[in-house]
């Protein structure tokens, strides 16, 4: 495994390194690699995971600085999240949809049409199950709290790159029979063309950024974090508005955007 894969699946609580050998040694890297031959045009950022009537503050930080890096790169991104995340990237300033959990497949194929994106991304965002369920860490469907936003990716043709933490989310279909397998869960369904898996969504993110050679500085990183708490957006696994994401305080990402500078 290549360092920049080992840097994002650092501090592993949730067995993602237990199925990093499923994936392409340099699978991060490889991603970059991979938007990096994509059309300069529009690109769809798909993020936002429902908790207890919140949105998570894993997923809206590092689609921010998604966003930031491919403006960097001539790509011109869109983020289609749920209402749940809406004053996050409203006081971001970034160009945003929002559905709600009555959204139809017409609806979504109306924004394909509109926008016709040349690729998605998708960070932290829960996909359907096999049956149709979106099962969140705890084994509860919150497909009636959610926009079927991973419909997207059943109806577009564009190139997708999942990112995810759990083995839930959009991509993890790539891996669906290891991680019941392995790991003991009901796996997303839904297939991407490339999948990041990383101990926290944005860390995956922000690991993309560093292999598309647009890693942030430390005041866009903490800028990105430091607009959840007002936000309303609440800590996945502690259920509290603080300066963390799946439990790990804000200094983890800052000492991973430290080391993977260090790998320039």
């Amino acid at each position: 495994m290549g360092r920049l894969e080992q840097l994002i699946l650092g501090h592993s609580r949730r067995g993602m390194d237990m199925l990093a050998d499923l994936l392409p040694a340099d699978f991060c890297a490889d991603a970059g690699r991979f938007v990096l031959s994509w059309p300069r045009g529009r690109v769809l950022l798909i993020t936002g995971f429902y908790v207890d009537g919140k949105g998570e503050t894993d997923g809206p930080p590092g689609t921010r600085l998604l966003f930031d890096a491919l403006t960097r790169l001539g790509f011109s991104p869109l983020v289609v999240t749920d209402h749940f995340c809406t004053d996050y990237f409203r006081t971001s300033g970034l160009p945003f949809v929002t559905f709600g959990p009555e959204a139809r497949e017409e609806d979504l194929r109306a924004l394909l049409d509109r926008e016709k994106p040349v690729g998605l991304i998708s960070t932290e965002r829960c996909g359907r199950t096999a049956d149709g369920q979106y099962i969140n860490s705890r084994g509860r469907d919150i497909g009636p709290h959610m926009a079927p936003l991973d419909s997207l990716f059943l109806l577009s043709d564009a190139p997708t790159v999942g990112i995810g933490d759990g083995g839930n989310e959009i991509g993890m279909g790539n891996l669906a029979a290891d991680i019941t397998e392995r790991l003991g869960r009901v796996p997303c369904a839904v297939k991407t063309d490339r999948l990041i898996i990383a101990t926290v969504s944005n860390w995956g993110a922000l690991g993309l950024c560093a292999a598309l050679g647009q890693l942030p500085g430390s005041a866009e990183l903490l800028a990105a974090y430091e607009l959840c708490p007002p936000s309303g957006l609440i800590d996945g696994i502690t259920g509290e508005a603080t300066l963390s994401e799946d439990g790990f305080p804000v200094e983890y990402v800052v000492k991973l955007q430290n080391d993977l500078e260090n790998l320039a």
